[in-house]
């Protein structure tokens, strides 16, 4: 809407006759209207130019081999609205997916032949339906358990939890056909400085954990808190929020 406004200041100064501008008075509603139709055009200008760094990126191919089942991207297939901020600018209601086999974040505007994939180095963090990503530089001292790459943030802190997903394309063998079909691997990594674990049970979180550890162990017995692969997420979370709220 900002930017019909804009574009709309700058017409009427174009659609104002030549001998106007050049024969009135400098009142103050000219210096005004000047000044106006100045900022507007400068405005306009900036949101066009801050726009265009969003397709800076190589052209995305999709690698998916005719037949395959599933799909490679994060929740869903069709873009998502999400927010990025890219090239140290920020951006709201992009249409985004996220391909887990290239750990690439696509851009897929409507009506575009090409779809954009964001320059990693450049993309700080993105969010898709609410789950936000972060982009995670990985050091020689967590460099097998946190690798460089696009992270779930699930909790923030001096110890975060971080969820790494991953999709595989499989060969499988289906009434005695070959198949392919996309497999998604999840990753709970609890981390603290440049110290990284994955997370498989209560212990690894509590090893991070300076301080209040028989706490947050009992907490957890309270609360029946499970580490199996299907609630070791939530159980992780709900723990260190926790842990969190103690003085």
């Amino acid at each position: 809407m900002h930017r019909l406004l804009c574009m709309g200041a700058c017409c009427l100064a174009l659609a104002l006759p030549y001998h106007t501008w050049a024969q009135a008075p400098t009142t103050a509603d000219s210096v005004a209207l000047a000044a106006a139709v100045e900022a507007a055009t400068q405005h306009y200008t900036k949101a066009t130019q801050a726009e265009s760094v969003l397709f800076s990126g190589p052209e995305y191919v999709d690698p998916t081999k005719p037949g395959a089942i599933g799909h490679q991207f994060f929740v869903s297939a069709e873009p998502q609205l999400g927010t990025v901020t890219y090239r140290n600018a920020y951006f709201q209601q992009v249409p985004l997916r996220y391909d887990l086999v290239l750990d690439r974040v696509v851009l897929t505007y409507p009506n575009q032949v090409a779809n954009i994939m964001l320059v990693p180095e450049a993309l700080t963090d993105f969010s898709i339906q609410d789950r936000h990503f972060v982009h995670v530089l990985g050091d020689s001292s967590a460099s097998a358990v946190l690798p460089t790459g696009f992270y779930e943030l699930l909790q923030p802190g001096p110890v975060s939890l971080l969820a790494r997903h991953v999709k595989y394309l499989l060969q499988t063998t289906e009434n005695q056909s070959l198949a392919f079909k996309f497999k998604q691997v999840d990753k709970l990594i609890a981390r603290s400085g440049s110290t990284a674990v994955e997370m498989s049970r209560l212990k690894d979180l509590l090893a991070l954990l300076p301080a209040h550890r028989a706490e947050v162990q009992r907490y957890a017995r309270q609360q029946k808190l499970r580490f199996s692969a299907a609630q070791r997420e939530a159980s992780a979370v709900k723990a260190l929020r926790y842990y969190y709220t103690l003085p």
